[in-house]
């Protein structure tokens, strides 16, 4: 059975659209700015390391030898992998400088201090903000979509509103409250630029915060790259090609001869 067209009532509009949609449009600024002040010192680590990012860079050139190598000479091989391999002057011989997670923990213990400063001023007023809309806002229709739904999207359109028979195109204001929780992260990112909470990000870091894993090991890839280098057996897939080019230049040459005598 579908439900007929519902009539909102104007003071919706007044009483729970506008104040909803100021509310959370205050608690992202305030959110914002609060942030902004417990961020204020970035950390040491944020700084990118000129030394790590020509390690980073020696292992993406080891594996494009690895993989083109049968296009250049064996001379010219041994002289790559000689710089990357060699004993004492090798890249991969020497001890990477780039630390783990938690190296980088020890070693800078505000980096632990940051990553709660950003749980304090990213969930704590995502929590107080879901407990305020749904003590005064929960329970109202707000508008309705202007295409129809599947009965799937119920759950998501109308949270707090337990009516199987009203129709799946009506919004209440939980619903209304998370969309444009999310919703108004792109505004935001235009009014901050580059200091608008990335939360994505901030999980991202938590869970390889806890797994342990800051980032990749460089020692582990210079010690797997010198070892495949080492092993690497190169074979040359253009030997001979100067042979090869000459013989059919000099083949096409006599068939161009050939005709013109045929001609004359």
């Amino acid at each position: 059975m579908v439900s007929p067209d519902l009539v909102l009532d104007r003071e919706v509009r007044d009483w729970v659209l506008v104040p909803l949609t100021l509310s959370i449009m205050l608690m992202m600024l305030l959110r914002q700015y609060v942030h902004q002040v417990f961020m204020s010192a970035p950390p040491k680590s944020a700084a990118v390391d000129e030394r790590e990012a020509k390690e980073k860079q020696a292992v993406s050139r080891s594996q494009v030898l690895r993989t083109f190598c049968g296009f250049i000479p064996d001379a010219a091989f041994r002289q790559r992998r000689s710089y990357f391999i060699a004993k004492d002057t090798g890249v991969f011989s020497k001890k990477s400088v780039a630390k783990s997670a938690q190296e980088q923990m020890m070693a800078n213990p505000d980096m632990l201090s940051n990553m709660m400063k950003q749980n304090v001023s990213g969930i704590v007023p995502q929590i107080a903000m879901g407990t305020f809309v749904n003590y005064f806002f929960s329970g109202f229709i707000l508008g309705k979509i202007p295409f129809s739904l599947s009965p799937s999207f119920r759950p998501m359109l109308q949270r707090g509103l337990d009516l199987p028979s009203l129709d799946v195109t009506y919004f209440t204001s939980l619903s209304y409250y998370i969309l444009l929780l999310f919703g108004l992260r792109g505004v935001f990112t235009l009014v901050f630029r580059e200091d608008t909470i990335d939360e994505t990000q901030v999980h991202r870091q938590q869970m390889q915060m806890g797994m342990g894993m800051g980032g990749q090991d460089n020692q582990k890839m210079f010690d797997a790259e010198k070892q495949v280098l080492e092993i690497l057996d190169h074979k040359w897939r253009l030997e001979g090609i100067e042979d090869l080019a000459a013989s059919t230049l000099r083949a096409r040459l006599s068939e161009k001869q050939a005709g013109r005598l045929k001609l004359e």
